[in-house]
C-alpha cells in the first residue's frame, strides 16, 4: 500500500519549507506568509527510505594557471558608463538581475541596450508582461527598428531555455522574472518556488551556452528585489535602477558584481526618445550658481571606484515648537542628530532651540561618514549666517568627541574637487602624509578637531 503524501508548506517571504502551517514563519518572522504548495518530491519526509546513488562522471579539475581569461570577450552595451558599472562590459555566460520601481524605466533601459547590441548580432527579448504591440510602440518612439531584435511572449522557462540554445543570440532580456513559470511546478508565477527554480534554469542555460541573460525584477515596498534572497545569490550581477519617476535623472547602481567593482554608478537622463547617458558628472549634484550662500558646502563622495562632487545644504531656524526638529533628505537623519549634538557640546552653539534641515542637492542619497565635516560646516554656516566660499571643500569623519578622523580614497576625492575649481580643502590630519605635496595647485588644510574649522 502506497504511503500517503504528506502536505508541504512554504513561506513566500524567505522560501523555507515546513511540514505544517503556522501563522508566523519561524525562519524570518513574517506573518501570514506560509501557504500550502504541491509536494513534488516523493518521499521527502520519509528519511528511512533508501535512495539509489546515481552514477556520475565528475568534471576533471584544472590548474588555475591554465584557465584562459575571457576579459577580452566582453560585450559592449553602447553606454560607456554602463560598461564601467558592469566591470568593462557584459561577460558571456553571465546572469544579470536588474531591479527597480515600476515606471522608473527598466524596460526602456534594456530596449536601449538591445538597440546598441543589435549591430553585433541577434538579441532575444522575452516579454511576459507586455504584448509585442506594446513593445513595438515603445520601440517606434525610441527609434528602434533593427531586424536583429527578436520578440517573444513565451513564459515557460524550459521553452525559453530551448529557444536560447537554438537561436544562440548575443544577449537575452527577460522582462520580468516574476512572470516566468517552470512547467513542472504547479505554483503560480511570482511565487518563491517559481522564482528560484526558473532562475536556476536560466543560470544553467547561461553557463552552458555562454549567452548572457538579463533578468528584470520588481522591487518590494521596502526597496528590495521581490522574491527570495537566494535570487540575488544565484546571479552574477545585481543592478538597481533608481530615481524619482517625476525627475529626469536615473541612477543605475551595482550592488553585487562578480566581474567588477561594487558600488559603481551610471547616470542616465530620461528624454523624449528614451534614455541618454550623462557623461559630465562633475557638476551634476552641485548648484551651478557661483554666489556664496550660508549653509551650502561642497564635498565629494565615493561611488564605487569613482568620486562625485556633492553639495551639502543646511537650514537652521529658531524652533516654533516645544521640541526642535531634525530632518534630512539624502543623508542619514540619525547622523545629522549626532553631529548637531557634537556641535552644541564642542562649539558651544545652542542648537537645542533650533530646527535643523539638512539636504544633499540633486536628489542623490549617500550614507558615508566622509561627509560629516561638510555637514558640520553647513550647519555652523547656516546658524551663524556666514557664507562659505564656493572654492572651499570639506572632507572628514567626525567622532563623538569632536575629533576629525581619516577617510579612505582621499586622493581621488581631492582630485574630483580640484576638477570643479576648488582651491582649498579641509582634510583630516591623519590623511596629511598621504597627500602632502601631491596637489601643489591648491591649499590643503589638515585639522584634528572641529574647533580648528575657524567658522
Amino acid at each position: 500500500m502506497a504511503k500517503k503524501q504528506l502536505p508541504q508548506y512554504q513561506c513566500k517571504a524567505c522560501g523555507d519549507t515546513f511540514s505544517r502551517w503556522a501563522g508566523k514563519c519561524p525562519s524570518c518572522g513574517e506573518w501570514n506568509q506560509i501557504e500550502e504548495v504541491a509536494n513534488t518530491s516523493q518521499g521527502r519526509f520519509d528519511s528511512h527510505v533508501p535512495t539509489k546513488p546515481r552514477d556520475r562522471k565528475y568534471t576533471e579539475p584544472k590548474s588555475i594557471g591554465s584557465v584562459v581569461s575571457d576579459s577580452h570577450s566582453r560585450i559592449h552595451t553602447g553606454f560607456t558608463e554602463l560598461d564601467l558599472v558592469l566591470g568593462g562590459g557584459i561577460v558571456p555566460g553571465s546572469l544579470v538581475l536588474v531591479g527597480g520601481e515600476p515606471g522608473v524605466g527598466k524596460s526602456t533601459l534594456v530596449l536601449e541596450i538591445a538597440k546598441n547590441i543589435a549591430d553585433q548580432g541577434k538579441v532575444l527579448y522575452i516579454s511576459g508582461e507586455e504584448s509585442a504591440s506594446q513593445i513595438g510602440l515603445r520601440a517606434k518612439r525610441m527609434g528602434v527598428s533593427s531586424e536583429n531584435i527578436l520578440l517573444s511572449s513565451e513564459v515557460y522557462a524550459e521553452n525559453i531555455s530551448q529557444m536560447i540554445s537554438d537561436l544562440q543570440p548575443k544577449v537575452v532580456f527577460i522582462d520580468s522574472i516574476q512572470t516566468i513559470l517552470k512547467e513542472s511546478l504547479v505554483n503560480q508565477a511570482g511565487t518563491v518556488t517559481q522564482l528560484r527554480e526558473s532562475s536556476q534554469v536560466f543560470l544553467e542555460t547561461a553557463k552552458r551556452t555562454s549567452v548572457p541573460i538579463f533578468l528584470i525584477g520588481h522591487i518590494t515596498k521596502e526597496g528590495q528585489i521581490a522574491g527570495p534572497k537566494v535570487l540575488e545569490h544565484l546571479v552574477d550581477t545585481v543592478l538597481y535602477f533608481e530615481g524619482d519617476r517625476f525627475n529626469y535623472y536615473r541612477i543605475l547602481r551595482a550592488v553585487k558584481n562578480r566581474f567588477g567593482a561594487v558600488g559603481d554608478t551610471a547616470i542616465f537622463e530620461m528624454v523624449l526618445g528614451g534614455l541618454k547617458q550623462v557623461l559630465d558628472r562633475h557638476r551634476l549634484f552641485i548648484s551651478p550658481e557661483t554666489e556664496e550662500r550660508s549653509g551650502s558646502v561642497l564635498s565629494s563622495v565615493m561611488e564605487g571606484s569613482r568620486a562625485i562632487s556633492v553639495e551639502v545644504q543646511a537650514l537652521v531656524t529658531k524652533s516654533s515648537f516645544g521640541q526642535a526638529r531634525r530632518m534630512a533628505e539624502g543623508l542619514d537623519n540619525r547622523r545629522v542628530i549626532l553631529l548637531s549634538a557634537v556641535i552644541e557640546k564642542y562649539l558651544g552653539l545652542p542648537l537645542s532651540e533650533s530646527d535643523i534641515f539638512s539636504n544633499l542637492a540633486g536628489g542623490l542619497s549617500v550614507d558615508e561618514p566622509s561627509l560629516d565635516l561638510a555637514i558640520t560646516a553647513s550647519i555652523v554656516s547656516s546658524f551663524r549666517d556666514k557664507p562659505i566660499s564656493r572654492e572651499t571643500g570639506y572632507l572628514g569623519e567626525v567622532g563623538l568627541s569632536g575629533e576629525v578622523r581619516s577617510v579612505g580614497q582621499i586622493s581621488l576625492r581631492i582630485k574630483e574637487l580640484v576638477g570643479i575649481g576648488i582651491s582649498q580643502v579641509f582634510i583630516p590630519h591623519g590623511n596629511w602624509k598621504e597627500v602632502e605635496g601631491m596637489f601643489p595647485s591648491i591649499k590643503l588644510t589638515p585639522i584634528k578637531h572641529l574647533q580648528e574649522l575657524g567658522l
